[in-house]
């Protein structure tokens, strides 16, 4: 049992980055203006009304196992496998952005570098989120607390100005709290394929009321219903699929760290090398070019870190003798997992 339930909150891990790296690629190609002109569709608002809430939630579940350990190696933890990655991956990403000036959709200038303390980087801002929610939960020990928080946040969340990093915290912080307290009960569940197709019906009619006029209406109150039946339509998929797929799924979930940290690179080198090409391919074609180099990419560059035994030095994983055990959320990614 506690194998199976390793191998489906992998399996969902995988799937969800598959979704992160695909949703920036097609927002790279589109804003690019690559085989035609930049416009978002309603496809991209229902990828994220609940991709990134997935793997927020995702987070908070194996909280509670790490934090029966203790407060200090929790937060000790936490530094090597959240905060490190944060800060030497946004140098690094950072760092290759500005060096590709004028050939990227993000330009990058050194002063953004010495604000990542208060201003992440792009995608960097999820790390950022992660380590503050771990600091609350280990200062913050009362769940009935816990769900004021985020309860509170939810609300707060419709009425902060958008774009910013304190509305993207608040918004997530109720799919952070869910999977921690709710660590127990989500493990064990059991969603057979009924319970998907029924899930993604309320999915469908959820996402009935997510504003299509607001800015970012994938973080209002209002996408809420939709980002948690969604999140239950990956955790069906994931418990039905078997077979090669599901292999190959685990392997990308924990690899999910890396994949995260690197594909936003290798989603911009694709298309700046689809872009040089001018190959006659249609929007799709190029989106599906770019998502593929963007999860394969760094899943390469994972393993080959993983074989010279570099993983940690990456952030990417934390050192043998670090690590107290080799239970569920041992194994990278670290971060991602918990």
């Amino acid at each position: 049992m506690q194998s199976a339930r390793v191998d489906w909150l992998d399996v969902a891990r995988g799937i969800g980055i598959v979704l992160v790296v695909g949703g920036h690629a097609e927002r790279g190609v589109i804003a690019a203006s690559m085989s035609g002109p930049p416009r978002f569709g309603v496809g991209d608002l229902a990828l994220y009304t609940f991709h990134m809430p997935l793997f927020m939630l995702l987070a908070g579940i194996n909280v509670p196992a790490s934090l029966s350990k203790g407060t200090r190696p929790f937060l000790q933890a936490k530094l090597w496998t959240v905060a490190y990655p944060y800060v030497l991956w946004s140098l690094i990403q950072g760092t290759l952005l500005i060096a590709l000036s004028g050939m990227t959709n993000t330009q990058a200038r050194w002063t953004d570098l010495a604000a990542i303390a208060w201003q992440p980087l792009s995608p960097f801002w999820f790390l950022y989120a992660l380590f503050a929610f771990m600091v609350l939960t280990a200062l913050v020990r009362s769940a009935a607390v816990l769900v004021a928080l985020a309860l509170g946040a939810l609300w707060i969340s419709g009425l902060m100005e958008r774009e910013s990093l304190l509305h993207q915290m608040a918004y997530m912080l109720p799919f952070f709290v869910i999977g921690m307290l709710g660590s127990r009960r989500i493990k064990a569940l059991s969603l057979p394929w009924p319970a998907g197709l029924a899930l993604a019906g309320v999915w469908l009619v959820a996402f009935q009321i997510v504003p299509r006029t607001d800015t970012m209406p994938y973080l209002t109150p209002w996408s809420f219903p939709a980002a948690l039946a969604g999140i239950g339509v990956v955790f069906a998929m994931a418990q039905a699929i078997g077979g090669a797929a599901k292999g190959v799924l685990v392997a990308l979930g924990e690899a999910s760290m890396s994949i995260y940290v690197m594909h936003i690179p290798a989603n911009a080198g694709a298309r700046i090398a689809l872009m040089k090409l001018d190959l006659p391919l249609p929007q799709w074609a190029l989106i599906c070019a770019c998502a593929t180099i963007g999860v394969l990419g760094p899943f390469a560059v994972h393993h080959a870190l993983r074989s010279l035994g570099l993983l940690p030095v990456f952030g990417l994983a934390r050192p043998a003798s670090n690590r107290p055990d080799q239970g569920i959320g041992a194994t990278p990614p670290q971060a991602l997992q918990h």
